[in-house]
């Protein structure tokens, strides 16, 4: 279990969400889980979570029986109840009696198998554990909201209700009522019992008692006798505590609360009104008759003595220390703590305090968390203090240091608005933080120990969630002093950086993207970006982008130095790697950056302690399951950085093991190249990357990781936060697990089981949910969760929803889930937030609920309507002709009344045409509506009235075309039509009467009816009358900003000219849409419709897969985009060699020269993988279905010669042609190449070169490997077809040292057999071609540059062959088998998978020098290989006397021991002769005595260094600063001086160098460098002379020792220093003396070489002939001569010595 964590928030407004038992466990309800917490710990550490309950916990109640404590009972809203055994956690018993809610629940303090549990609709289940019977009474038909069972009655049970109603029931008597208590006026919150039973307040007096105080003892002895009265507590929302005499239900006491924040000065003046939120808990303190403790306002904990004639009360707490002991928020439950005297409260600001009664002070606190734990960020200047980003929108600095049981923990949350999903620390500035939330603000806190003031927003806001933050320089450089200010750099959601000025945050932000593509003159659009990381030196700046590739760019020009292209998934996290052995001030982003001007490049603050190799890695997480690291070194480690012309493709370590997308990365701070990751798969991983392993899995977190952190003061701590709503903090060194969950689903199904609580959650697509039943929608779920007030769901036949509960939630958007709930308030922090998803869903776990009878039966319905077919209507409603509206309702409706009324009509019409009185008269209101319709046979004024009269009924009938005809009947259309374009009422036909008023008049209303429609979202209607108008553009505009993009397009291209911006618009738009819909072909076609063909390349390859990289290529050779074609081809070509598919680069039609190469890379790589895998170098069970090109068929025909007399391996050839050159002349034919043509050959040469992997790595993957092998292979090739035989050998010889380097024997050989078919001949004629070709150098020269590579790559080749004769001569049984099954095949992608087959030996092997005791048992020897740059092994270097013969390889060596019956087989089946000439020989080529020498000065250099290291640190103790500069000096000069002897650390420096470190003296030895050697008691130092060596005797090798210890005395200190000095001067100028060729390459290190030579001429010698047994024995005297002449150490002339001839 983790020693220490900030646990989950407990939930809010429930009256019984938190209990003890007697064994110190506390628990309490957090969503729809129970969080158990050990209190007797110190300090208090998690014992796990009850997971069950599919909603909200609303109770929790421990048994009260001793040999029960183990058992709890919990209450959901899920409507069940369920008993635990906490022990276990597993679930023991459930009832699901109740039908709504259950509120809350008690355990019986008598009876240790009843439970009783009430729920929102007044209902009162009593549970018999024992009999698992439960009775149901509903004695008030209102929500119960705290119960307690009696401790002195088993049958009594107290309710209280939110009507203010508190009722005793008597459970044993069907729920009777025995007291009805009245008195409150609003909800009951919480309800004790006191712990004794007859006792009477000596406060109370009763009403019938005389003033004689005798008189009321009396009735108190007589009272007190009775069992059942009791006193009892109750709290109500109404500010008020009631004690209740049971017996006959009166209150004896009312206490109103203190005032509110009594001891808080900020709350003095509040009294505490009706507007304030309360809660009031209660606890009544055991063995005390008159005490309690209660909850008050504002977070007051309040101690109550009833004692005396007045009630007393004490406040607990102080605000000595800043209430940081304090809760400054209601508290809700109040429990048991670890000991009777104290307690424990939870509250509304996420507190835990543990209160002691007697001191009235806090005993711990301990803060907990209300949301996702999103970010986690060390401060730079005290590691010890954790900032943390929280979804409750808070932010928590936790300072770790802090000591005892207390949890210093400050919380952040003025101004903060949403959840915070980033922070980070200014790397200089002291208690100044930076962060950012999902809704895309960025603050910094100044000074958060002024946590009362607000943050600085800036201005610019991000649209979406911010991910990343950063501290960087700023960029583009500006002035001194404003560059010494670092910026803050932020990345949202919506796929943009900004730079935010920190001096003034006011102003508007940067768009890094606008600076990006002014410094590059980028032309296309540039990827969304996703993650920004800064490097810690400030050198350069690295960008996560959308597509999975990562852009690193140089401060503070922002040049694009590189593009790495490994990931195909959007990037998550980039990590660099921290800086080792500084200050604290130093190892943040941002300490070492200095502003980098055009004048001056230098970086200043580089700690020359850090290592050198590590200092650029860079590791990077993305929605893929591996971590990547890269070595940049080469690109960010020269003076100027190196910007690459081509995507780097392949990593130096890929790390597979989640299953899931990776969210976070930490290195480890303490130098040890280890890292951390955390996944969605809910587990953090430990990796070694030196060794590409993973070491420690922790699956401590229930549900996903979104954050990690490697504790900087304790390498065996780690910190990780997880949806859980917890950080834990746990040790690597107590993990149980080495790797991750291997399968995915159950990983995921692991992350549903905990947000939705089901577990057995349900499988298959979304299911809909049925009629008439309330679904659970995801917000009630969340709200359910976390305490947010919900309306009680009732179920009802009318009223259905289409919801399901799900999670649906990702760590880029993360969701807002599970905030705290309380009511809204503008001042609340912990209101739940509504989160918004990023770019993709995750997958879905649906839980729908049943669906009752009624349900069904509505749906079969609703069934049986749904499959009439459709044609069925049309037929009944094809003979159905759609009446016309009549024009002239109103007068229908008077002509169509009673015969009477159309008698009187007759009457009324005669009247008005011929004159007269109407013998009935009509009334005044109705006499013109009854009459208007008569108008239609009277004349034309009343005529005129009919229409004004229709109209009118037409216009508020909204019959507006009806309206309009009458007008144009009436001949005042153009009116009508004015009034319906004011009033928005237009209508085709209305426009097309327009036409009358003339042209201008319909123009006008076209363009209104336009609009019109336009706000009616009829988009296409409203285009088409733009059109007609003539307003193209505007129908253009209108379509394309209404997401009608293709119509808008096929308008555009027919209407408007080409080229026009409108046209560009509209197709950039179309393309944006589709992007995001991801539909990247469509979108690519849009910008080649517009000529944007970068851009359509982007999109095209964004996927990263072949075939999309391959349509890319094409596109940029078609456009001639001649950089991104390189680019891409170098993707293309890498991504089909991952994926072992050689025929996908046929289907490319182009014969562009860059396919060209890239086909002639294949066909090298093909032709490896082929041969090798048929020759069992490697395993073809690695191969996921390779798609071969027809050249595998010949590759597996080709026959086998031995064309090599040394190593007699047999070659591959075709038509009697070696393998390599056949491949290469196949190629050249299929695509009508010509070899001679050199021009062509070094175009083809500069792309490969340019294309081939950057930089090599031991723990580079297999398929990375191969890819690097053919590359050299092909460019050493194309180079002898060039007649440059000097590089050809370059590229093969790094080949071959690669395969030394990785311990890959096997794929050496075959290396091997493929660019030196005839070996040792292959070689000669390389030679021979070299003086031959050359004419324009003079043949020495030649000789000198290229043969010393040449006799190099010999080297190798031989000591590969020395390793295969020890083999075949040798114990064949210990070699391994090379052969693996399909059982230990990773399922992992590809980049990692292919184990590499290399020789594992015994462990006799690696025993040091010192183990070998007689001639029978000699030394175990080997090779180490060495760098690049010609250097030994680091190891080597540091500890000079110890193994300088380590081995064939790193993993082992020549055995010590060997079957000699074995052994004299194998030489009698071989010629001893011929074994001779190949020892011979072998000794010639590896025994080089100017490598030996070159040896022995680095040795001594070594030695000499370490010598003044630790002088220095032993005269600056002393402050002896001025007497050691010089030496200093001179020691730091032996770095620039000396390529080889930099190399030991960073393998970077030129070997010009030397001649210019001459001049420099400046160069001082750090305190890190002498710490580092500063345990060595004793080092021997060789050396030529007492006196220093001079220039001219180089040969002269010394015998005199020099031992550390005696050279640091204190009298002799200076003179041992000067001694070091002359030294040291005469070894740099033999070290001058040594050519430049035996420097430059790296060989076989030579004594070594000699040691295996003669243990391995001994052996032979012995079970040889004797014809033969003396040429071995010379050969072995004479190469134990050689060995014993340049040893490096007496040891080892020792060793040689034994072997001599006497």
């Amino acid at each position: 279990m983790p020693s220490s964590l900030l646990p989950p928030s407990p939930n809010w407004y429930c009256s019984r969400a938190s209990d003890t038992n007697q064994d110190g466990i506390l628990g309490f309800a957090t969503k729809n889980t129970v969080f158990l917490l050990n209190i007797k710990t110190n300090p208090a550490s998690a014992e796990g979570s009850l997971q069950g309950h599919c909603e909200r916990v609303t109770g929790i109640s421990f048994c009260r029986t001793a040999d029960q404590t183990q058992l709890c009972a919990t209450s959901s809203d899920d409507c069940m109840v369920k008993v635990w055994d906490v022990k276990t956690k597993t679930l023991t018993k459930e009832h699901k009696v109740h039908q709504f809610k259950v509120t809350t629940l008690h355990w019986s303090p008598i009876l240790k198998d009843l439970i009783v549990s009430g729920d929102e609709k007044g209902a009162l289940v009593c549970w018999d554990l024992a009999s698992n019977d439960s009775k149901l009474f509903i004695p008030e038909s209102n929500q119960i909201f705290s119960l307690a069972c009696s401790p002195h009655n088993a049958a009594h049970v107290a309710v209280g209700y939110k009507n203010a109603l508190v009722l005793l029931i008597d459970i044993n008597n069907k729920g009777n009522i025995l007291q009805r208590m009245r008195g409150h006026e609003d909800e009951i919150h919480s309800i004790c019992w006191a712990p004794s039973s007859g006792e009477i307040l000596p406060s109370h007096k009763p009403s019938n008692a005389s003033n004689d105080d005798n008189s009321w003892r009396e009735t108190a002895e007589d009272n007190s006798q009775k069992e059942d009265d009791c006193l009892l507590l109750t709290g109500s929302k109404d500010r008020t505590i009631r004690v209740w005499d049971t017996a006959n239900g009166k209150t004896i006491q009312t206490l109103r609360l203190p005032p509110k924040g009594f001891q808080r000065t900020r709350d003095r003046g509040d009294d505490g009104g009706r507007g304030s939120r309360v809660w009031v808990a209660l606890w009544w303190i055991p063995n005390e008759k008159t005490s309690f403790i209660s909850s008050s306002h504002s977070g007051d904990v309040v101690r109550w003595d009833l004692s005396g004639s007045k009630p007393k009360w004490e406040c607990l707490g102080s605000h000595d220390a800043g209430g940081i002991n304090m809760h400054m928020r209601i508290v809700f439950n109040i429990s048991q703590g670890p000991t009777p005297d104290t307690f424990i409260t939870t509250s509304m600001d996420r507190k835990l305090i543990c209160w002691n009664c007697s001191t009235l002070q806090a005993d711990w606190c301990l803060s907990s968390l209300g949301g996702f734990v999103y970010c986690i960020a060390p401060s730079p200047l005290d590691q010890s203090r954790l900032a943390i980003g929280v979804g409750d929108n808070m932010i928590r600095v936790w300072n770790t240091a802090s000591p005892g049981q207390h949890c210093d923990v400050t919380v952040l949350w003025q101004g903060i608005k949403a959840k915070v999903t980033a922070v980070c620390w200014h790397p200089t500035r002291e208690n100044c933080l930076a962060y950012a939330t999902d809704d895309g603000r960025v603050g910094v806190y100044n000074n958060i120990t002024q946590s009362n003031k607000p943050p600085i927003l800036s201005s610019t806001f991000h649209r979406k969630t911010v991910y990343a933050l950063s501290w960087g320089p700023p960029c583009p450089a500006k002035s001194d002093s404003e560059c010494a200010l670092l910026h803050l750099y932020s990345c949202g959601g919506e796929g943009a950086v900004l730079q935010h000025d920190s001096s003034n945050l006011q102003g508007d932000a940067v768009n890094m993207n606008k600076l990006i593509r002014d410094a590059n003159n980028i032309e296309h659009m540039l990827p969304q970006r996703t993650d920004v990381s800064w490097c810690p030196d400030g050198r350069a700046v690295a960008m996560g982008n959308e597509d999975g590739s990562i852009d690193v760019f140089a401060a503070s020009n922002l040049l694009l130095l590189c593009t790495i292209h490994v990931h195909h998934k959007l990037i998550n996290c980039l990590k660099w790697y921290p800086p080792t052995g500084l200050p604290t001030d130093q190892s943040h982003p941002g300490s070492e950056v200095t502003c980098q001007s055009d004048s001056s490049t230098a970086n200043v603050g580089v700690n020359s302690s850090q290592s050198e190799q590590q200092r650029y890695w860079l590791a990077s997480g993305s929605n893929d399951p591996h971590v990547h690291v890269y070595d940049l070194n080469k690109v960010l480690g020269p003076r100027d950085p190196v910007q690459l012309d081509t995507p780097m493709t392949s990593s130096m370590c890929c790390l597979s093991g989640h299953t899931v997308r990776v969210t976070a990365l930490s290195w480890s701070p303490h130098g040890d190249s280890r890292l951390v990751s955390a996944s969605y798969d809910g587990t953090a991983q430990v990796w070694d990357v030196m060794k590409g392993e993973p070491l420690y899995n922790y699956r401590g977190h229930r549900g996903r990781i979104f954050t990690c952190h490697w504790s900087a003061t304790d390498e065996d701590v780690i910190y990780t936060g997880s949806e859980d709503f917890t950080l834990r903090k746990w040790k690597i060194s107590e993990c149980e697990n080495k790797y991750p969950p291997k399968k995915k689903k159950e990983a995921l199904f692991k992350t549903a089981r905990f947000q939705s609580g089901d577990a057995k959650p349900k499988k298959g697509k979304k299911q809909k949910q049925k009629k008439n039943n309330p679904a659970k929608s995801p917000e009630a779920t969340t709200n359910a969760a976390s305490n947010t007030p919900v309306e009680p769901m009732v179920a009802s036949s009318t009223n259905t929803t289409d919801q399901s509960e799900g999670i649906t939630q990702r760590i880029e958007g993360i969701d807002t889930v599970m905030s705290q709930s309380q009511p809204a308030s503008h001042d609340d922090k912990e209101q739940a937030s509504v989160s918004e998803s990023r770019k993709s869903k995750e997958e879905e776990v649906r839980v729908v609920s049943k669906m009752g009878e009624a349900e069904s039966s509505y749906m079969e319905e609703a069934v049986e309507v749904a499959k009439e077919p459709s044609y069925m209507k049309i037929r009944k409603d094809r003979g159905k002709k759609k009446k016309q509206k009549s024009l002239f309702p109103v007068s229908c409706g008077l002509d169509n009344r009673t015969r009477a009324h159309k008698q009187a009509d007759c009457i009324q019409l005669a009247a008005m045409k011929y004159g007269g009185v109407v013998a009935t008269p009509k009334s005044d209101d109705t006499e013109d509506k009854e009459t208007t319709h008569l108008g239609f046979f009277s004349d034309r004024k009343a005529m005129y009235d009919v229409f004004r009269d229709e109209a009118e009924n037409h216009n508020e009938s909204g019959y507006f075309d009806q309206k309009c005809t009458l007008g144009l009947w009436k001949g005042n259309i153009l009116v009508e039509i004015e009034e319906a374009k004011q009033s928005g009422t237009l209508s085709d036909m209305t426009v097309g009467m327009a036409a009358i008023g003339g042209p201008d008049v319909w123009l006008e209303i076209c363009e209104a009816y336009a609009q019109q429609l336009e706000k009616r979202e009829d988009f296409i209607k409203a285009a088409n009358y733009y059109v007609a108008c003539h307003q193209i553009q505007k129908a253009i505009q209108v379509l394309m900003n209404n997401r009608y993009h293709r119509e808008a397009a096929a308008m555009a291209t027919v209407r408007l000219p080409y080229k026009d911006p409108l046209l560009i618009e509209v197709y950039d738009s179309w393309a944006v849409q589709l992007e995001k819909e991801g539909s990247f072909e469509q979108a690519a076609k849009c910008f080649l419709a517009i000529d944007q063909p970068a851009d359509a390349i982007r999109l095209l390859c964004k996927k990263g897969d072949p075939s999309s990289l391959r349509a890319g290529l094409e596109v940029a050779i078609l456009s001639q985009q001649e950089t991104m074609a390189t680019r891409l081809m170098a993707r293309y070509v890498n991504e089909c060699m991952l994926a072992f598919d050689w025929s996908q680069v046929q289907q490319v039609t182009s014969s562009h020269e860059l396919l060209q190469a890239g086909q002639l890379l294949l066909q090298v790589h093909e032709t490896m993988a082929a041969s090798w895998v048929a020759d069992d170098v490697i395993s073809a069970a690695w191969y996921e279905e390779p798609q071969w090109s027809p050249w595998q068929q010949v590759v597996n025909s080709a026959g086998k010669q031995v064309l090599d007399s040394i190593s007699s391996w047999p070659t591959r050839v075709v038509n009697d042609i070696p393998l390599l050159e056949a491949a290469v002349s196949t190629w050249a034919k299929d695509h009508h190449v010509d070899l001679a043509n050199k021009d062509m050959l070094a175009r083809l040469y500069h792309w490969i070169n340019k294309t081939k992997p950057q930089g090599t790595s031991h723990s580079m993957a297999m398929k990375q490997l191969l890819i690097y092998l053919s590359s050299e292979v092909i460019l050493g090739h194309l180079s002898v077809h060039m007649n440059d035989i000097h590089q050809a050998a370059l590229h093969w010889l790094q080949a071959m040292v690669t395969c030394h380097n990785m311990g890959e024997y096997d794929i050496a050989k075959a290396l091997i057999t493929l660019i030196l078919p005839k070996g040792k001949t292959s070689i000669e004629d390389l030679r021979q071609k070299a003086l031959f070709d050359q004419t324009s150098e003079d043949v020495t020269e030649i000789h000198e540059k290229t043969g010393a590579v040449l006799s190099c790559l010999e080297a190798y080749y031989s000591l590969t062959v020395l390793y295969y004769l020890w083999w075949d001569f040798g114990s064949r049984s210990m070699k391994p088998d090379k052969k693996y099954s399909n059982t230990d095949i990773s399922q992992e992608d590809g980049t990692n998978s292919i184990p590499r087959i290399t020789v594992s030996l015994p462990d006799t092997v690696i025993s040091s020098h010192e183990h070998m005791s007689d001639d029978n048992k000699e030394p175990s020897v080997a090779h180490e290989s060495n760098s690049v740059n010609g250097s030994t092994n680091a190891t080597q270097a540091d500890q000079p006397d110890n193994d300088q013969l380590t081995g064939l390889s790193r993993t082992g060596g020549i055995a010590e021991t060997v079957e000699k019956e074995h052994l004299t087989s194998c030489v009698n089946r071989t010629n001893s002769a011929s074994l001779f000439a190949k020892l011979e020989y072998m000794s010639q080529v590896l025994l080089s005595d100017s490598h030996a020498k070159f040896a022995q000065l680095k040795h001594k250099l070594a030695t000499i260094q370490q010598a003044v290291a630790r002088l220095v640190a032993r005269h600056k103790e002393k402050d002896s600063t001025q007497r050691l500069g010089a030496v200093c000096d001179k020691s730091g000069a032996v770095h620039e001086r000396d390529a080889n002897s930099e190399a030991m650390r960073t393998n970077d420096e030129d070997a010009d160098a030397s001649e210019n470190a001459d001049k420099s003296t400046d160069i001082s030895c750090s305190k890190e460098q002498s710490n580092t050697v500063s345990n060595i008691d004793e080092i021997t130092l060789t050396s030529s002379d007492d006196k220093p060596s001079s220039s001219g005797d180089t040969s002269k090798d010394s015998t005199e020792s020099y031992k550390l210890h005696s050279l640091t005395d204190e009298g002799q200190s200076s003179d041992n220093l000067l001694e070091l000095t002359a030294t040291l001067n005469g070894i740099l100028k033999d070290i001058d003396h040594i050519p430049d060729e035996i420097k430059e390459h790296p060989f076989p290190e030579p004594v070594s070489s000699a040691m295996t030579l003669v243990y391995f001429t001994k052996q032979a010698a012995r079970v040889s002939k004797e014809e033969s047994h003396g040429q071995l024995s010379d050969l072995r005297s004479k190469i134990a001569t050689w060995g014993h002449q340049h040893s490096l150490t007496e040891q080892m002339k020792c060793k040689f010595s034994k072997y001599l001839v006497k």
